[in-house]
């Protein structure tokens, strides 16, 4: 039998609890964690240790000191003297301290902790005069003291109650509400709701159960802060100023057809207070183009109000026309009237200062249709002596006696016309176009002419030197019909005319341009 061979195995000398407990292993990290929690119970009873004796050292020490505390005690009367000393000084600490009193002149200002702020206070006032007043200000010292001691802290105040001690005392400055217009200051008061009551009063005349909006054209603003005092305004004053206007300088733009005086008529002044505003203008070489300085009266304020507005309108009526191969071209006259239409109106209507600036129509129902006027329209050419339908001057010169009543050697009558002088044998000339009715001698007229002017109008001519037309003869406006002289009843040489329509004299002043 062969020799068997057995293979020897070692056995481990550990438990298998003791492996599980404390594994082995060759890893760093894992080995520092086990050391370290080996170590945390040693660590917490050296700190505990340590604790106690500190706590036992403060302990001994205490009772150390109430030993000595109980060795050294005062008498029960030394005790309770200190204690009421204490007590005192206390209570008196609690309702005084130490302060400065500021007086100016017999008026005490008031009680601040320090002078140094007592200082203060009096340079801040002295700033804001200087800024107000708007001058170099000086505030008095001479009149100011300071008292310092012990006060009772309910006298003690804030620096800002001296600046209103003081600023009473002086009187130079108050607290008030500035009207600012466009930004022109108007007046102040002391109070914002006397200036708001004040605008609010301007409007209500404006207003009415129809208005859609009312405001003020200007910047209207109210900046309150300290103001000289002497300027507080009162309210009557400030709503006439409000109501007032002032002078206001715009640049005119020459036109075309405009002239110096026509300018300076259309902006209310004179044509030398025109010229003033515009020194070293040529007045006789106007350019389009060229400006001018103007002058107008401009109000403070102007409110501007927008309101609906109810109303009736007429509506325009219509008019055609029939030839008339009778008439005279460019002369028409009314066959049947027209009538305006009627219609209910409601707009939006704009005023600036109760002066209508802008009207827009929102609705319009007629009511009533209008009525279509019928006209007949002359065909035939005018003729030259047709009449215009205006007069002109009959002769060149002086008006020596107007028409009405007047004082002739000594007696009172009544002059039917119009005494136009200048030398003999000034041309007469026909004052409209017509037909000469009578040319010849008549009475106190001496050479008389009279036209008829084929539309009611008569014209008479009268104390010719002679005579160029004749009965029957047509003439146009301006020809040249007479000479003057100084026939019939005149003490000069003048023209007399006169100017009568379906009979009845007229005044000749109201006819001439």
């Amino acid at each position: 039998m062969g020799k068997r061979e057995y293979k020897k195995v070692r056995k481990s000398r550990r438990s298998p609890t003791r492996a599980l407990s404390f594994p082995e292993s060759n890893r760093f990290w894992r080995q520092l964690f086990i050391l370290t929690g080996a170590l945390g119970p040693i660590v917490s009873y050296l700190f505990h240790e340590r604790l106690f004796k500190i706590r036992s050292t403060f302990s001994r020490w205490r009772m150390s000191a109430l030993v000595a505390f109980e060795q050294r005690r005062l008498p029960a009367p030394a005790f309770l003297a200190s204690a009421a000393t204490v007590a005192c000084i206390a209570v008196f600490l609690s309702l005084f301290t130490w302060g400065t009193t500021v007086s100016y002149g017999d008026k005490k200002l008031g009680t601040v902790v320090a002078a140094s702020m007592a200082d203060e206070a009096l340079n801040h006032v002295e700033n804001e005069l200087v800024t107000v007043l708007g001058d170099t200000f000086t505030l008095d010292m001479e009149q100011v003291s300071y008292d310092s001691g012990f006060v009772t802290r309910r006298s003690v105040v804030e620096p800002e109650a001296i600046e209103a001690s003081l600023n009473d005392e002086l009187n130079l400055v108050t607290y008030g509400y500035t009207l600012y217009v466009d930004g022109l200051a108007l007046g102040v008061t002391r109070t914002r709701e006397a200036l708001e009551d004040l605008l609010t009063y301007l409007t209500a005349a404006y207003r009415n159960e129809n208005t859609i909006s009312i405001d003020f054209v200007e910047d209207i603003e109210i900046q309150e802060g300290n103001v000289p005092t002497e300027s507080l305004s009162n309210l009557g004053d400030i709503a006439m100023q409000l109501c007032s206007t002032k002078q206001e300088e715009l640049v005119y733009t020459v036109e075309k057809g405009d002239t110096w005086s026509k300018i300076a008529g259309a902006h209310g002044l004179t044509a030398d207070e025109l010229k003033a505003l515009n020194p070293g203008f040529n007045t006789s070489k106007l350019r389009v183009g060229d400006e001018l300085l103007i002058q107008n009266e401009v109000p403070y304020l102007t409110v501007k109000v927008t309101q609906t507005e109810y109303y009736e309108s007429q509506i325009p009526y219509e008019v055609t026309y029939k030839d008339d191969s009778s008439m005279w071209q460019g002369d028409t006259k009314v066959l049947t009237k027209g009538a305006y239409g009627m219609a209910d109106v409601v707009a939006e209507v704009t005023y600036l200062n109760s002066e209508e600036v802008e009207r827009n129509v929102i609705s319009s129902t007629t009511t009533k249709e209008p009525v279509t006027e019928i006209q007949a329209r002359g065909t035939t050419p005018r003729p030259s002596w047709a009449p215009t339908g205006s007069f002109r001057w009959p002769t060149n010169g002086k008006v020596t006696s107007r028409y009405g009543y007047r004082t002739l050697f000594g007696r009172s009558n009544f002059h039917k016309g119009l005494d136009i002088a200048n030398k003999y044998g000034t041309d007469i000339v026909a004052s409209d176009g017509g037909i000469v009715t009578y040319a010849g001698w008549q009475g106190s007229y001496g050479y008389l002419i009279v036209i008829d002017h084929q539309n009611g109008y008569v014209t008479y001519y009268a104390h010719n030197s002679s005579l160029l037309v004749s009965k029957g003869d047509k003439v146009f406006k301006g020809q040249h019909i007479a000479e003057m002289g100084m026939t019939g009843n005149a003490s000069g040489y003048h023209c007399h005319f006169e100017i009568y329509y379906k009979g009845t004299r007229q005044n000749p002043a109201n006819y001439l341009p």
